[in-house]
């Protein structure tokens, strides 16, 4: 199954309206002296509530979400176990990648964090609503750690809003419905996957208001923490892009090296995608040059080519493996909320495993669908909203990645591709 919203897409319209939002409300939080008057408290006062509710409302879905979500990524289709086997080479490469990606952002985030100067637990003041927080040991003592994630009883660690517990207990039942008869499975699936579906088309309702929420949130950020709040944020937009380019240029060099092809040429056959991935945001719409490139420069088969572009194209996500660690990072330091390796580990499982099965989502779908890893170990969800408002700042880096990543696994791939040519799913906002 694809789970694809297209349908709820609201393109860069409201990514444009949020980012406005985000401004307006810092703007109003920092300057207006909404105290000194009883109307403008009580209005306010209005709009916080606002806020709050549009946060519960996320929050009211984030179970039947990510249980959903889960069980349809595990079970999967028929087509995707065929095409998983048919390009078993391409697959390994992409989570290789996103592997060595994780790495990258757990090296580079903190130190950024702390050269730009923002402070620890600057905003731990701020959650309204109230996430439940991760069970990790300050001392990191494993074996109690991965006790205490197996849940004794589901339904209680889903009334108490322990989302890791319930993300294990999902995992052992949907692999065990995986080796269930095709006519249970299939029924499993049938099951879960319209409640995914439901739950998505939630999600695109809420982020019709979504501007509303952005400057609601901001509003109640800035007046607690001030201007600081919007240095913070383009701070770590500057902090995605910083690392998205090295990713950029350690994916050419690996892949110039690695694949036999020579750095040099490398770059010169991934420069045209890119400057049309910066021109147009959209990754999709690299393919054509990256095809070019792959041809005439680096010499591949149309064989390799037909084959590797197409599939990474429309399966490979290397832009989520630096993005969604890195808000992660940046959330647990200003929030004040202790993120341990294993957690760690976790959440990108999670991230790789919704990178890999869920196609065709747009960016602003994307971050609420992953905001049940982010809930796991304790970050608030006014803080991945209002990050998340700040997307389109590092979003040229991010399609100019997957568009280097497209190319760079292709060029690593066996010289004896698959054959199957795959055509990429659509793409209706950039990537």
């Amino acid at each position: 199954m694809n789970l694809s919203i297209e349908r709820l897409s609201f393109g860069r319209s409201l990514t444009i309206a949020s980012l406005l939002a985000l401004a307006a409300g810092i703007a109003v939080g920092t300057f207006v002296p909404v105290e000194d008057h009883a109307a403008l408290r009580t209005l306010g006062a209005l709009v916080e509530m606002l806020g709050k509710a549009w946060v519960r409302c996320l929050r009211m879905i984030i179970l039947p979400l990510v249980v959903s979500l889960l069980v349809v990524a595990i079970l999967g289709s028929r087509e995707s176990i065929r095409v998983a086997r048919t390009g078993g080479a391409a697959v390994a490469i992409f989570f290789a990648v996103y592997a060595a990606l994780a790495v990258l952002s757990v090296v580079l985030f903190p130190p950024l964090i702390r050269a730009f100067g923002i402070r620890p637990g600057s905003m731990a003041g701020l959650d309204s609503v109230g996430a439940a927080p991760s069970e990790a040991p300050a001392g990191l003592d494993i074996a109690d750690w991965l006790l205490q994630v197996v849940p004794t009883n589901p339904f209680a660690a889903a009334a108490e809003e322990n989302l890791l517990q319930v993300v294990v207990f999902t995992i052992v039942f949907a692999v065990a419905a995986g080796r269930l008869p095709a006519a249970s499975r299939n029924a499993v699936l049938s099951f879960f996957a319209p409640v995914a579906e439901a739950m998505l088309v939630v999600i695109g309702w809420l982020m019709r208001v979504s501007p509303v929420a952005v400057f609601a949130l901001a509003l109640a950020a800035a007046r607690e923490i001030g201007i600081g709040a919007a240095w913070g944020l383009v701070s770590f937009a500057i902090m995605t892009t910083i690392v998205m380019v090295v990713a950029i240029v350690g994916l050419s060099f690996v892949a110039g090296l690695l694949g036999g092809v020579g750095v040099w040429r490398f770059f010169r056959a991934a420069w045209p995608g890119q400057l049309v991935a910066l021109a147009t945001r959209s990754s999709l719409a690299t393919v054509p040059a990256l095809i070019d490139g792959a041809r005439s420069r680096l010499g591949l088969s149309d064989r390799v080519v037909g084959f590797g572009i197409p599939f990474a194209a429309s399966t490979f996500k290397p832009n989520r493996l630096i993005s969604s660690p890195g808000k992660l990072l940046f959330l647990s330091w200003v929030y004040g909320v202790p993120i341990d390796p294993i957690g760690y580990l976790i959440f990108i499982g999670y991230v790789m495993l919704l990178a890999a099965t869920t196609v065709g989502i747009p960016n602003q779908h994307a971050r609420h669908v992953s905001l049940p890893a982010y809930l796991a170990l304790g970050i608030p969800v006014e803080g991945v909203v209002l990050i998340g408002s700040v997307d389109m700042l590092w979003d040229f880096a991010a399609t100019a990645l997957n568009s280097t990543g497209y190319l760079a696994t292709t060029s690593l791939l066996p010289r004896a591709a698959p054959a199957p040519h795959l055509e990429p799913s659509p793409e209706p906002v950039a990537s």
